[in-house]
């Protein structure tokens, strides 16, 4: 009797760590298996005294609309030319190195210290965020994470390829 009654304790207790861990590891309800971000908003701006230093580039997409993305971009080239786009249509596949950065990024909002706000003539100003959630889902917040000196390397250079790449479609 005492025999019985230890295996079916044992039996009980495996069963229960078992449902145990899979309640632990299920996902939440509306997100993506959480490995996923989604976004639909990428901008990124500099503007400063020397017009060689100034770019702007903006990204707006919305996952469920295919071809309904759009690209907007100013920056001035090594040789000096003027480097524009408005509103020019990207797709999923246009945008999936850019995703793939987006993806590797920590995205909760980071304290910004905030400093003493001087005007000055050639003052420096930078914005950058990603705007979280779809269109889809109302809940869009933006982020602004913390770009070392190396990933605002690599997003210009990915944002610098995908204008060679639109505007070779765009015809420009």
């Amino acid at each position: 009797m005492h025999s019985k009654l230890w295996k079916i304790t044992k039996m009980l207790l495996a069963v229960l760590a078992l449902l145990t861990v899979n309640i632990g590891c299920a996902p939440v309800q509306g997100e993506d298996k959480m490995t996923h971000v989604e976004w639909s908003t990428f901008y990124m701006s500099r503007n400063h005294q020397f017009r060689t230093l100034c770019y702007r580039f903006e990204v707006n997409y919305d996952p469920f609309k295919e071809g309904q993305g759009t690209f907007s971009c100013f920056f001035v080239d090594k040789k000096g030319g003027n480097c524009l786009l408005s509103s020019a249509e990207v797709t999923s596949e246009d945008l999936a190195e850019l995703d793939a950065f987006i993806q590797k990024l920590l995205l909760t909002e980071q304290k910004q210290k905030q400093a003493e706000k001087l005007f000055a003539y050639d003052a420096t100003t930078k914005e950058f965020y990603i705007a979280l959630g779809s269109y889809k889902n109302k809940n869009r917040r933006k982020v602004k994470p913390q770009l070392s000196s190396m990933q605002q390397d690599e997003a210009m250079d990915i944002l610098k390829r995908l204008y060679v790449k639109v505007s070779k479609r765009e015809g420009k």
